[in-house]
């Protein structure tokens, strides 16, 4: 979303430095459409000494440039880059939470740190944006932001002008069930691969595509290949169109444990797709009765019986296909999202 975000900027009125750790598709797109590009080698994923260093780097790159708003995201560069920014005077800090760093999955210990780091981090910046209300509601009323600095702006997308159309012949005669999503613990993967397995060998019309990777793709494809389904349960990695095969789907699925607001779904809903999906913050701000169904997170045994008889559900499947184009084009819609971000980088 960020560089969506960017890109739909006028470059006459914003001159834009992106700061990341160096390497990948992101700088490499970042480069490409132009961007001022600032490599922090010292910058990790996880929690560790060279945290420190990078501190110090994102310092420097402050003061040398003196940028007029500094916008983080993420929580532990929007730790230190918050900081640093308001230790030299950059005049705007924005921080944008995509979702909290803890949830109730974590140890109560590793909980409890990262809540006060977000308390911490919230006195160095002016805005703190939420995706989601839920976020937004619990920060506030937990007291680790003042609701004067809170602000919910939804991620948004630009609806395609292409809606749903089997061009994959090899679908034609199934119910299609898709999902998007990296294979991960957050994800829920390994307990989705499982049901999609129960599901296939009930009825013989219905197949699921699974579009990602992760560190647990290779636990889901000895699954399915123990389960002899690789003809109806397709793990299809990583891939580029993902709009042209959401086309392909008859319903869409994200069973994650916790969320921020998926990109996901909405991409999902663009193009007119029902939505199932876990029943947690973020997804159930996206999903509803108007355009799907919600599941108890972990419940298992009630997504099989919905998956198994999904298909026979033809006017509520149109019903919620058309309504999940609706709901983006009136409340995700990319216009909205750029000019929310505008208004509150030209606030004074």
């Amino acid at each position: 979303m960020m560089l969506n975000l960017l890109t739909a900027l006028d470059s006459e009125k914003y001159e834009i430095f992106v700061i990341s750790k160096p390497g990948g598709p992101l700088v490499d797109k970042v480069i490409e459409l132009g961007f001022h590009y600032i490599p922090v080698s010292t910058l990790r994923r996880n929690i560790s000494v060279f945290d420190i260093l990078a501190f110090f780097d994102i310092l420097r790159i402050c003061q040398k440039y003196q940028f007029d708003i500094v916008h983080t995201h993420s929580s532990k560069t929007g730790f230190i880059g918050r900081i640093a920014a308001r230790i030299v005077g950059v005049k705007k800090i924005i921080h944008t939470i995509h979702g909290f760093a803890f949830h109730q999955f974590q140890p109560k210990f590793i909980q409890y740190f990262y809540i006060f780091m977000e308390w911490i981090s919230a006195k160095f910046c002016d805005k703190i944006v939420f995706v989601n209300n839920a976020d937004r509601e619990y920060a506030i009323k937990n007291k680790l932001i003042s609701r004067k600095k809170a602000v919910t702006i939804f991620n948004g997308i630009e609806i395609p002008k292409v809606q749903r159309k089997k061009v994959f012949r090899e679908f034609r005669d199934f119910f299609i069930i898709g999902s998007v999503s990296r294979f991960s613990k957050q994800k829920n993967i390994i307990n989705l691969i499982n049901i999609a397995i129960k599901v296939c060998k009930k009825n013989r019309k219905i197949k699921f595509v699974f579009i990602g990777d992760g560190e647990q793709y290779s636990i889901c494809q000895k699954l399915v290949k123990e389960a002899e389904m690789e003809t109806r349960i397709l793990l299809k990695g990583w891939l580029l169109n993902v709009i042209e095969w959401l086309q392909n789907f008859d319903a869409f699925i994200l069973f994650s444990k916790w969320e921020g607001l998926p990109i996901s779904i909405l991409e999902a809903m663009s193009v007119g797709l029902p939505i199932i999906a876990s029943d947690i913050k973020g997804n159930n701000e996206l999903v509803s009765e108007e355009n799907g169904i919600l599941v108890p997170v972990n419940d298992t045994v009630e997504l099989e019986k919905i998956l198994s008889v999904l298909h026979q559900r033809k006017d509520d499947l149109i019903r919620w296909g058309e309504n999940s184009r609706k709901i983006v084009d009136k409340k995700f819609n990319f216009n909205i999202f750029v000019k929310s971000y505008e208004n509150l980088y030209n606030k004074k």
